[in-house]
């Protein structure tokens, strides 16, 4: 397939965002009438948007980052593609990136991440297709081997922003003889699971977020990281020595004029805890929340291959004295659910708890540590959303879809397998 994020437009389509400033001709006019007119999206204008060209990309892997105005396209080299310079501010006053396009088509072989500080909202005044892979997830890893320590290495669009409630609690800190006890996981459409308390240790561990409604476009938010180790660390621990907590995943809404079809995979999942650092006692870190992935248009098909995910990250598993916990695996592009990292070598550090996944919406809480000097494992991250609003979606038999979809009045959307819903 020669064509990758492919965006036939209108030669009026670059102004705005290109900065390139032709007159408007009465062709022109014409044109953006019909391709805006009578079109009524949830929450914005679409004839406030002028569409942006963007050149025929081949496969490979491309960046969309919302940090700075409408976002940047780049490829792989971190050359600039496109930029937009659109925003859209929402209700509650968050402010979102804007693309706006006439067709959006990603084929197979071409993985588009996005990235950055704010949500993004794809417009197309046609159609959507998604063959190949558009993900707003957040991803963890380890940067330092020596020391295993994690963190999130990859932070969807919008992750983490507005939080508070939603956040994981932290663990407690260790005490003599004890581990310190595991973050919790983020909350979002479910609530965080626990994390759970270091062998011996007099506290619990931190709390789950807490759930929200989705009445606009947000990310998903982190899980709590876990208490400190204190004098039970040794090196290459030290005593402030703590397991993060993971990221929540990304949030992006595709709106069409007309349809939108994926074969492909959409995806903003949260982020996995980190486990314990070596020889810290620690406990691990909560898994990020899942974010929210949108599909808006009169007719809104899953395909047999296709995928769309806003699912939780899970724990990071508790450390001994003399080993370290391992991650927890960030959410899934799939209907399996996110596990917590392993028990530690030691068999002291246990498993973290798993992230959520199609039918439980809230995280797991982590196993306790067993009879040692030991931390608990960090809480599972809750589901994120997938909100749909279409009155013609369909999902084929082996479509998936985590968590089940829900209309944009946050009533369950319940399709029928290869027609409308209803």
């Amino acid at each position: 397939m020669r064509s990758v994020w492919l965006l036939a437009l209108a030669t009026f389509g670059c102004r705005s965002l290109l900065g390139i400033e032709e007159p408007i001709t009465g062709t022109d006019a014409a044109v953006d009438a019909a391709s805006c007119t009578g079109w009524h999206p949830m929450g914005f204008d679409p004839c406030s948007f002028a569409p942006v060209t963007l050149p025929l990309l081949g496969p490979g892997a491309y960046v969309y980052d919302t940090t700075l105005d409408g976002g940047t396209l780049f490829d792989s080299n971190r050359r600039v593609i496109v930029a937009s310079k659109l925003t859209l501010t929402q209700p509650d006053q968050s402010v979102v990136a804007v693309l706006s396009v006439d067709a959006l088509a990603i084929a197979p072989g071409v993985t588009v991440s996005v990235i950055g500080r704010k949500p993004l909202l794809v417009v197309a005044a046609s159609t959507i297709t998604i063959d190949g892979v558009l993900d707003a997830g957040s991803s963890i890893g380890v940067t330092d081997v020596a020391r295993h320590t994690a963190q999130t290495i990859k932070f969807g669009a919008g992750a983490n922003e507005a939080c508070a409630i939603n956040v994981g609690g932290d663990g407690a800190n260790a005490v003599a003889g004890a581990g310190s006890t595991g973050g919790g996981g983020g909350g979002l459409q479910g609530t965080g699971g626990a994390g759970a308390r270091g062998a011996g240790a007099p506290l619990g561990g931190g709390a789950g977020g807490v759930s929200v409604p989705a009445l606009v476009l947000r990310a998903g938010c982190p899980g709590g990281a876990s208490g400190t180790a204190g004098a039970t660390a040794t090196p290459p621990a030290a005593q402030s020595s703590q397991a993060l907590g993971g990221a929540g995943g990304g949030a992006i809404r595709l709106v069409a004029r007309d349809a939108i079809t994926v074969a492909g995979s959409v995806s903003a999942n949260g982020a996995g805890g980190a486990g314990a650092p070596q020889r810290s006692a620690c406990g691990g870190g909560g898994g990020g929340s899942g974010g929210y992935v949108g599909l808006e248009a009169p007719t809104v098909a899953i395909g047999a291959t296709g995928v769309v995910t806003a699912n939780g990250g899970g724990g990071g598993g508790g450390g001994g004295g003399t080993d370290a916990g391992n991650e927890g695996s960030d959410g899934k592009i799939d209907l399996q659910v996110a596990p917590g990292g392993a028990a530690s070598a030691s068999g002291c550090g246990q498993a973290g708890g798993a992230g959520s996944l199609a039918t439980q919406l809230s995280g797991e809480t982590a196993v306790l540590a067993g009879g040692c000097v030991a931390g608990g494992g960090g809480g599972g991250g809750a589901a994120g959303y997938v909100v749909i609003a279409s009155h013609g979606f369909a999902a084929e038999a082996t479509a998936k879809i985590s968590p089940p979809p829900l209309s944009a009045d946050g009533v369950a959307f319940v399709s029928r397998v290869g027609s409308p819903a209803d």
